[in-house]
């Protein structure tokens, strides 16, 4: 929408109203009023300049024609029916190919030891595995459901520096001990 110099003309009037009333240092209830009076008197305007445009017709018609609706147009003959054509015959397709003898299932991978089980008795840095932390704290959820929201947001957090197999640095190896360590304790026992 653009605004077109009547709008202008309006807003500038209820603004030089308000900042008149200001500089005649008129009390704020005089203020209030004044603007409302000035919208108001803008409100009246946009209404007749409205109802000027709402009482124009639409369709101008030349002096002296009659204002009638004019005919219809004839109608048309109908169009030829075509007779439908006739069926083809096609040949009978030939019968599909058997299907593929299936490949013999290849046998199942063992699953994996989980990287995580337990908290090792060594205090050397190691890389903690994301997921297993994940899946232990999981499956061991405290009562204490502060303590359940810290780890999950940690985990979260922790999500940005695993690797693709959720492999956590060795650099995170102290906070996982200090976040983690009484879970991982539990599931060792």
């Amino acid at each position: 929408m653009i605004l077109g110099p009547r709008f202008l003309i309006e807003a500038g009037f209820i603004v030089a109203v308000a900042v008149v009333a200001g500089i005649e240092s008129v009390g704020t209830w005089a203020i209030i009023g004044l603007v409302a009076g000035a919208w108001l008197i803008v409100a009246l305007v946009e209404l007749a300049v409205w109802l000027s445009h709402a009482r124009k017709p639409r369709g101008l018609t030349p002096q002296g024609s009659d204002p009638s609706p004019s005919p219809e147009p004839a109608a048309l003959p109908p169009e030829p029916v075509r007779a439908p054509e006739p069926p083809r015959i096609a040949a009978a397709p030939p019968p599909p190919p058997p299907p593929p003898p299936p490949e013999p299932e290849p046998e199942p991978k063992p699953e994996p030891e989980p990287a995580v089980a337990f908290l090792p008795l060594n205090e050397d840095p190691r890389e903690w595995n994301l997921w297993e932390l994940e899946r232990v704290t999981r499956d061991h959820a405290t009562d204490d459901i502060a303590k359940n929201e810290e780890r999950a947001y940690l985990l979260m957090y922790l999500r940005e520096f695993a690797g693709s197999d959720g492999t956590l640095p060795a650099d995170f190896d102290g906070l996982v001990r200090d976040a983690f360590g009484d879970l991982l304790r539990a599931v060792a026992t």
